[in-house]
């Protein structure tokens, strides 16, 4: 169910929040004529247009195509048992969270600093031949 609401959600992002599918609709597809306003105020979407019954049509189409992927058996036991193991994992605490970070972080600017110094060497001898 997480991966379906999230995926749903997804999709639901992608349609109605500011610059997604209904203002490209509104703005550039669909001439004035064509995007009449049908009721405003509308609840959860401000006003109801023919751009924002196309969004949700096709935010439902892709719910169903989800829910249909999902549900298969195959998929639906990989996700079960994805869940199980999941719960058998032991999480870090936060003292050795932060020691991991330190030592990833040291790690990293330590190898910054030897590229960085090999890549100058390099570079001063090929300014040499």
């Amino acid at each position: 169910m997480v991966a379906f609401w999230s995926l749903t959600l997804l999709v639901a992002y992608g349609c109605f929040h500011a610059g997604g599918l209904v203002t490209v609709l509104d703005r550039n597809i669909l001439p004035a004529t064509a995007n009449p306003t049908l009721v405003d105020p509308f609840p959860l979407f401000g006003t109801l247009k023919v751009s924002t019954l196309v969004a949700l049509a096709l935010n439902l189409l892709a719910a169903w195509v989800f829910h249909s992927v999902l549900a298969r058996p195959k998929v639906a036991t990989s996700l079960v048992e994805t869940e199980s193991e999941m719960r058998k994992v032991t999480w870090p605490a936060w003292p050795e969270t932060w020691a991991g970070t330190l030592a990833v972080a040291g790690t990293v600017v330590v190898l910054f600093l030897f590229l960085t110094v090999v890549d100058l060497v390099l570079a001063r001898l090929a300014l040499l031949m």
